[in-house]
């Protein structure tokens, strides 16, 4: 029989964390991510797959139209930003401005140039905040604006991330995704002491 303890100390390193916590990420459907991801140009089945990896799960009605009407239709946009060497951010939140959902738009970003925008949802956000001592407790996917999201990514979180100068984007969002899930069961406290 094979156990696992969880080792108790704390650490001042970012690659550490990083290290530590990616090794507890688990997510469904993770062979779709990688086999999609590394393409240099995408069809629609890759970005229908990529955006159903992100929601976990099978698109509601009303997700699937957003998918098909904002992102899909603009696939020859996406390929050719995805084929350019930079991306005017400002062209893209032009381009995008009518998907709303700030973790779709950033998680389209992330699908497009992968090695540079890491990804955004609830649990990068908790987590973020838990590292910089700040008040993480009421992070939610309800619980704050798009537009605030949308300025904390571009504002803080893209650029701490720039400047630790992370690699490996993937294994940075495993960690900080996992490690956002454990402080969201409320667990944290008893484990965390």
């Amino acid at each position: 029989m094979e156990l696992i303890v969880l080792n108790n100390s704390k650490i001042n390193d970012l690659i550490d964390f990083i290290n530590s916590w990616s090794k507890l990420y688990s997510f469904s459907n993770e062979a779709i991510y990688s086999k999609s991801i590394v393409k240099e140009t995408f069809t629609k089945t890759d970005i229908q797959n990529l955006y159903k990896w992100k929601n976990g799960m099978k698109l509601s009605v009303l997700k699937q139209k957003s998918l098909d009407t904002k992102i899909k239709a603009k696939l020859s946009v996406i390929n050719t930003l995805k084929n350019d060497n930079e991306i005017d951010i400002d062209a893209f939140r032009k381009e995008f401005r009518n998907l709303q959902a700030t973790v779709w738009k950033i998680f389209l970003l992330h699908i497009i140039k992968p090695n540079k925008y890491p990804i955004y949802d609830q649990h990068i956000h908790r987590t973020f905040l838990f590292i910089h001592n700040e008040d993480w407790s009421n992070i939610s996917n309800t619980s704050i604006s798009n537009k605030a999201k949308e300025q904390f990514y571009f504002e803080r979180y893209l650029p701490f991330i720039e400047a630790q100068n992370i690699k490996d984007l993937k294994k940075l969002d495993e960690a900080f995704f996992a490690f956002g899930q454990f402080l969201n069961t409320r667990n944290y406290s008893t484990l965390l002491q």
